[in-house]
């Protein structure tokens, strides 16, 4: 936790939202619940003319998303039950498989990802080399300034609170 995952994938969704029709971000977290997220999902994507009422959210997901590309991010996913995993993919790949759609998910969990992977375009996100933390400290407490060089008794406060953060950037 705290090495960028989840603002790297806020980064990429901006980037990419305009070229789908439906965008999508849920945060599973612990609860690894294909219903619970059917949900959030249908209550997510805009209502369609003639949409079947008294049905499952399956059902109305695929409505929704016909015709449709959708972005779908799920952050901060901590479980995988194969069984739960094809429930939650199975409106999506239904009638709009050959669409474009695609699914994010940020864990920290190895594991996890390797069995949600369906690319080989997965991102390992790693925490800051000490250099890196060091000059991004600098641009967070000094702005433009040259703190090393205009107080140069700062640089060893600096280097143990930079030594402490071990690289997080969110702790940074």
């Amino acid at each position: 936790g705290g090495v960028g995952k989840t603002a790297l994938t806020q980064h990429i969704f901006r980037e990419l939202e305009s070229s789908f029709q439906v965008s999508v971000w849920i945060c599973v977290s612990l609860d690894f619940n294909a219903d619970r997220l059917l949900q959030e999902i249908v209550d997510k994507i805009p209502k369609v003319n003639g949409e079947k009422v008294n049905t499952s959210n399956q059902e109305l997901i695929e409505q929704r998303l016909k015709s449709k590309r959708l972005l779908l991010v799920l952050d901060d996913e901590w479980t995988y039950h194969e069984d739960e995993w094809k429930k939650l993919l199975a409106p999506l790949k239904h009638n709009n498989g050959d669409k474009g759609n695609v699914v994010i998910v940020t864990t920290r969990i190895p594991k996890v990802a390797s069995m949600v992977t369906t690319t080989n375009s997965s991102i390992d996100v790693e925490r800051l080399s000490h250099g890196d933390t060091m000059s991004f400290f600098e641009v967070c407490v000094f702005g433009d300034q040259r703190p090393w060089e205009d107080h140069p008794e700062l640089r060893d406060v600096g280097n143990t609170i930079v030594t402490k953060l071990k690289g997080f950037p969110l702790a940074l």
